[in-house]
């Protein structure tokens, strides 16, 4: 093998919820609570965030953030919907130019990363039980 074919893809940095617990699911029992996934795309963090908006977009971009609406699932299958998409994200972190004059750049074929993603983030609304753990 070339030393291009065996490249290891950057790694992306999962923050875990606490195992066992229901963070998400608790800030459902108040009025505006919604829960996401979000990729920092400067540092590679991965991680589910809560926030106190009341209407989410589908996706959001700002700043060097993405972020995905999920269901609020129990921290497990939280855990397991980061470990999932986890290499379409390094997939991103590894293709996107933050430094791109004029803005961020997202190449041809990146598309279909984000789009895994947001199915992924998706499916916890209709089909969480695909998540194994939870």
């Amino acid at each position: 093998m070339s030393e291009a074919e065996t490249q290891q893809l950057p790694a992306v940095r999962c923050e875990y919820l606490t195992p066992g617990g229901a963070d998400l699911a608790e800030v459902f029992t108040g009025e505006h609570g919604r829960a996401f996934v979000v990729l920092d795309m400067q540092s590679g963090t991965l991680r589910a965030h809560v926030t106190e908006r009341a209407k989410p977009p589908a996706l959001v971009g700002a700043l060097f953030f993405l972020r995905w609406p999920i269901a609020p699932v129990s921290n497990d299958r939280a855990n397991s919907l980061l470990e999932e998409i986890a290499p379409r994200a390094a997939t991103l972190i590894q293709r996107v130019n933050l430094r791109a004059g004029g803005g961020v750049l997202f190449p041809t074929g990146v598309g279909s990363a984000i789009d895994r993603i947001q199915l992924a983030c998706a499916a916890t609304w209709d089909d969480p039980a695909r998540l194994t753990k939870g």
